[in-house]
């Protein structure tokens, strides 16, 4: 079923979605409310009467779960001190995210792609280093420097998650372990950490549990780095510019530069 209107058609279903030109149209029906949100803001506080709960602007950024759960917490930290933004935060594995963009789902996303988007600008953040851990209990039994971790049960996130297998890759395995799958980036890291299998994981994240013998890494010589870009609309708005100034700190103070 298609929906159309004067720009042509805007809408396709099965499932519903909308088609290139419904896409350009949303996102500027949502620069329009930014840009809005932006000037009733400024113009409440030029008066001096400044309400909190209506002076908040929206803003939506799609944002892979592990880095929502390490480096962009002083993100959140900050916004909450500030009482500016009200955060739309669309959870999605960093190599899918810049879909959203380009749907005109979000103003702004933190992808791997370092191709920008029509319309939008991009910057480089730094890069997330991932170490392939597991429990102790895991490797019970197993003759120490002989592990094969494609004969070891894995953990993975959902189909998207490619972490583990771009380690498989690097290390020239030729066969897929047993997968588990924990959608759920606290009960994934548990599910390491009780021995269900072993993954990939934030060194941010898992730094802790190293020190403390509740993981142990499997390759230290061999980490998967995952380079981090942020995409945003290239439009001129205070509040995502401030945003932007705000994930650029937090990322350059948590993450090296991409090798």
């Amino acid at each position: 079923m298609l929906s159309s209107g004067p720009a042509g058609t805007l809408w396709s279903s099965g499932p519903a979605r909308p088609t290139q030109a419904g896409q350009v149209l949303s996102r500027l029906a949502q620069q329009l409310v930014l840009l809005t949100a932006d000037a009733n803001a400024a113009l409440r506080e030029g008066t001096g009467a400044i309400d909190r709960g209506t002076t908040m602007v929206r803003v939506s950024l799609a944002i892979n779960a592990d880095s929502v759960s390490t480096w962009f917490q002083p993100v959140i930290s900050q916004l909450a001190r500030e009482r500016s933004v009200l955060l739309d935060l669309h959870i999605e594995d960093q190599d899918h995210t810049e879909t959203l963009l380009r749907r005109g789902d979000v103003m702004a996303a933190v992808t791997t792609s370092n191709t920008p988007a029509s319309g939008c600008s991009i910057e480089p953040l730094g890069a997330m280093t991932y170490s392939v851990v597991c429990a102790p209990s895991l490797l019970h039994g197993l003759p120490p420097g002989q592990v094969d971790v494609s004969k070891l049960p894995m953990v993975r996130f959902d189909l998207k998650d490619d972490l583990q297998h771009a380690y498989l890759r690097m290390i020239g395995a030729v066969r897929e372990p047993p997968i588990h799958y924990i959608p759920s980036n606290r009960e994934f890291l548990s599910a390491v950490q009780l021995g269900l299998g072993w993954g990939a994981l934030p060194d941010g994240q898992i730094s802790q549990d190293l020190a403390d013998g509740r993981l142990v890494s499997l390759d230290p010589d061999n980490t998967v780095q995952t380079p981090l870009f942020l995409h945003r609309w290239r439009f001129p708005s205070a509040t995502l510019d401030r945003v932007t100034e705000i994930v650029r700190c937090a990322a350059r103070a948590a993450l090296p530069a991409a090798k």
